[in-house]
C-alpha cells in the first residue's frame, strides 16, 4: 500500500468518526437508518443497541444480523449480531457490535435486562465491554462501561424515548482519557395506524448536537418505507422493510454531503409461536 493511500484512508477515516459519537454508541439497524439514524421508540430487535428498554414491547425470542458499508470503503465495514430472550418479567438481550478493519477497529460486546414497569412504561439496562485496536505495534484500549434507557407511552400516538451511555464518564483502562457521555432523547408520533413521525436530539460530551428527523410509512403490514434526514454535515437517509413470515430484511442508505453513500442490511428473525 503506498503512503498516498495510507493518508488518504487515514483521512477519511477520521473524518468518518468525528461525524458520530463512535465508542459503541452507534444507532444499528437498517431501520433506524433509514429514518434518519432515529430509533429511541422503535420496538424492535434492535433495542439491544438503540434502547433497552424499547425490547419489552418487540415480541418474543429473536436474533438478528445488521451490516454496514460506509461510504462504500471495506475498512469501514461494521458488522452487528444481537439477541434477546424472555425472562422473567423482562427480556435478557445480548449484541456484539464491530467496526473497522486492519488499520482501526472498534468493538462493543454488552449484555443486559429490560423490563416493563406498567402497560406504558419499561427500563433497560446493560453492561458493556469496548476495545478500540489501532494497526500495528500500539496496544489496544479496553474499557467496562454501562449504559441504559427508558420508553414511555404517553397516548395512543405519542412516544417518549430516552437513552444514556457511559453515566459516570468512565476512563479507558490505564490511561487518562474518557470515553464519552452520550445522551440521546426524543419521541414519536404516530398520526394513523400507517404513518410514524420521529424527532430525536444525540448529544456527546466531546461533540456538538445532533438533530435527526425521520419517518416511516406502512403499506399492508407487510412492506415500510423510510425516509430521514440528520443535522451537521448532512446526511439523508432513506430504506425500506419487507416482512416475510417469521422474518424481516431491512435495507437502507444514507448520503452524506461529501463523502457517499453508505448502504446497510439488517435481517431478523423471529421462531414461530
Amino acid at each position: 500500500m503506498t503512503a498516498g493511500k495510507v493518508i488518504t484512508g487515514g483521512c477519511l477515516l477520521l473524518a468518518a468518526i468525528s461525524l458520530y459519537p463512535q465508542a459503541g454508541n452507534y444507532p444499528l439497524g437498517a431501520r433506524a437508518m433509514g429514518t434518519g439514524h432515529c430509533s429511541l421508540v422503535h420496538r424492535d430487535l434492535w433495542g439491544v443497541f438503540n434502547n433497552q428498554a424499547t425490547v419489552v414491547y418487540s415480541g418474543g425470542p429473536a436474533i438478528g444480523v445488521f451490516a454496514e458499508n460506509r461510504f462504500l470503503l471495506k475498512e469501514m465495514n461494521r458488522i452487528a449480531v444481537g439477541g434477546l430472550l424472555k425472562a422473567g418479567k423482562g427480556k435478557l438481550l445480548a449484541g456484539l457490535d464491530h467496526f473497522g478493519g486492519f488499520a482501526f477497529s472498534e468493538m462493543k460486546a454488552g449484555i443486559g435486562y429490560a423490563m416493563p414497569f406498567g402497560k406504558n412504561f419499561a427500563a433497560g439496562l446493560q453492561i458493556d465491554y469496548l476495545r478500540i485496536a489501532v494497526g500495528e505495534g500500539y496496544p489496544a484500549r479496553h474499557a467496562l462501561t454501562f449504559e441504559g434507557g427508558i420508553y414511555a407511552r404517553i397516548t395512543e400516538k405519542l412516544e417518549l424515548g430516552m437513552h444514556i451511555f457511559n453515566p459516570l464518564r468512565v476512563k479507558w483502562i490505564a490511561t487518562p482519557e474518557h470515553l464519552p457521555l452520550v445522551f440521546r432523547g426524543g419521541m414519536g408520533f404516530r398520526p394513523d395506524a400507517s404513518l410514524s413521525m420521529f424527532a430525536e436530539i444525540h448529544k456527546a460530551s466531546d461533540h456538538q448536537a445532533v438533530f435527526a428527523a425521520g419517518c416511516e410509512y406502512i403499506y399492508h403490514e407487510k412492506f415500510h418505507v423510510r425516509a430521514g434526514i440528520t443535522t451537521g454535515e448532512a446526511r439523508y437517509t432513506f430504506g425500506i422493510g419487507i416482512r416475510i413470515k417469521q422474518m424481516w430484511l431491512d435495507l437502507a442508505s444514507s448520503m452524506h454531503t461529501y463523502l457517499g453513500y453508505s448502504p446497510q442490511l439488517s435481517f431478523t428473525y423471529r421462531p414461530a409461536k
